[in-house]
């Protein structure tokens, strides 16, 4: 029996997330891209380590997390489970960034309470990233999952969206050369080929809408890809796995941070123009 869930996005854009016999499946620059990054500092706020495996956080996210921490100057993080998320939370927590952890489960395997958690946190990315205007970076599933709740297709590499277990040998791993096709800030300080540690069956079938596809190769081409207006990043690989004769994704990640911190500087500065406007009318 198959079940099909829609939500619509505020745009008009659905967001489909099938259930199928327990398969869910679910350059213009922005303002922020045109500064020069500078290096990051502490910050009063958190920053959010998402965690997308269905049974709490492992080995994998727990690297991420330790990596972030370093490049961020022990910045304070907050792990969340991605079945503790709710709009209240981060509203609350108002976070300086959002990671999403890498998974190894596929997708099909999100099922019954799991699935449906799921697939409420991917209806809300969309808004966190929109309407709360928070950096969010996606590591691996977390960049399938961007993918996912903006409306794009998930599927295992040389098959179908609605395919799924088992898997066939079309497994992407190993160091993976990139090619860049569009600029962007995160790529600063790297050439147009890049190397990055991959591992993975899944893989992002087509861009979602309103994204733009940044980096690229020919088995798995949507490798990286950016928010067109957002500071919202998706990264097939796993950029965490950097070695000092191999710095490449330490690099996206340090990037990314100093992306995130401008944007955030850029948003409170105007907040705090807009409300001195409005004391001046007063």
């Amino acid at each position: 029996m198959g079940l099909i869930i829609r939500s619509d996005h505020r745009r008009g854009t659905s967001i489909v997330l099938t259930i199928l016999f327990g398969m869910i499946l679910v350059s213009c620059k922005p303002a922020w891209a045109v500064e020069t990054p500078r290096p990051t500092g502490n910050s009063e706020k958190p920053w959010i380590m998402v965690s997308l495996n269905p049974d709490g956080f492992s080995r994998g996210t727990r690297n991420v997390q330790s990596v972030i921490d370093r490049f961020s100057g022990d910045r304070r993080c907050i792990p969340l489970h991605f079945r503790e998320v709710t709009l209240e939370v981060i509203e609350t927590l108002t976070p300086e960034f959002i990671v999403l952890s890498p998974q190894g489960t596929p997708w099909c395997r999100y099922t019954g309470e799991t699935g449906i958690a799921l697939q409420n946190f991917l209806w809300l990315l969309p808004t966190i990233a929109e309407d709360l205007n928070i950096p969010i970076l996606g590591i691996c599933g977390g960049h399938q999952a961007l993918a996912l709740a903006f409306g794009g297709k998930v599927g295992p590499i040389r098959a179908g969206t609605l395919d799924c277990m088992p898997y066939n040998k079309e497994r992407q791993t190993g160091v993976i050369e990139l090619t860049q096709i569009n600029p962007d800030p995160i790529f600063v300080g790297l050439e147009s080929k890049l190397n990055m540690v991959e591992s993975h069956f899944d893989e992002v079938k087509t861009l979602p809408p309103g994204f733009v596809l940044l980096a690229s190769d020919k088995l798995s081409p949507y490798q990286i890809i950016r928010h067109r207006s957002k500071p919202v990043y998706g990264i097939q690989g796993h950029p965490e796995q950097f070695l000092s004769s191999r710095p490449d994704g330490g690099i996206l990640i340090r990037n990314f941070l100093r992306i995130a911190e401008i944007h955030n500087e850029t948003a409170r500065n105007k907040v705090k123009s807009s409300s001195e406007s409005l004391a001046y009318l007063r």
